[in-house]
């Protein structure tokens, strides 16, 4: 296509803890097509993400198309969308990665945000897989409560943080209140770590 910020066949990724921009930096990567005439995006949200919220920033320009599984992003890419986004990826299922492949395959510029981390400090669903997949990937960071830099989310229930056999993805309505924030290494902490 020769336009510079449309890269065809190429995946890029923006991954971090939560709070660290990884929003943003999508939708800031992806602003200028705004005004780019002829180039078209199309951007996708997990059905489980609920929280209706966009950026922290509250610069969303993006009318997300909310799938309930990875494969369902499929069905809505047409031949003329040139840049397909992805955020929250890592609440999408295994089969995510084949169908970032399959984008890229077809030509389609795939930009992904998601957590590389989950609250136990492991590579959070297929995240691991796609940033060895990506072509270009920055890894974000936010900032600890003590001032250094934040590359963990810590999930806290009742204020205390989450044991290591917790769920890894939290169930509404358990009657717990549970809250997350970005932690250094020396302050996250994870109850039974094995």
């Amino acid at each position: 296509m020769g336009n510079q910020f449309v890269k065809p066949g190429v995946i890029e990724g923006f991954s971090g803890p939560m709070a660290s921009g990884k929003s943003g930096a999508l939708l800031r990567r992806v602003d200028p097509l705004r005004w780019v005439s002829g180039v078209s995006y199309i951007g996708f949200k997990p059905g489980v993400d609920t929280r209706g919220i966009g950026s922290r920033s509250g610069e969303d320009f993006i009318d997300w198309i909310y799938v309930s599984k990875a494969s369902d992003i499929l069905d809505y890419v047409k031949d003329s969308h040139d840049v397909v986004l992805i955020d929250e990826v890592q609440f999408f299922d295994e089969v995510i990665v084949d169908v970032v492949l399959k984008l890229q395959g077809d030509h389609k510029n795939v930009v992904f945000a998601g957590l590389d981390y989950d609250f136990r400090g492991e590579p959070f669903g297929s995240m691991k897989e796609l940033m060895f997949r990506a072509n270009e990937l920055m890894k974000l960071y936010a900032v600890c409560s003590c001032g250094e830099r934040a590359y963990y989310t810590q999930r806290l229930i009742d204020g205390k943080p989450a044991s290591f056999d917790s769920s890894i993805v939290s169930i509404e309505g358990e009657g717990l209140k549970e809250s997350y924030e970005p932690r250094c290494f020396g302050c996250h902490e994870v109850p039974g770590r094995r």
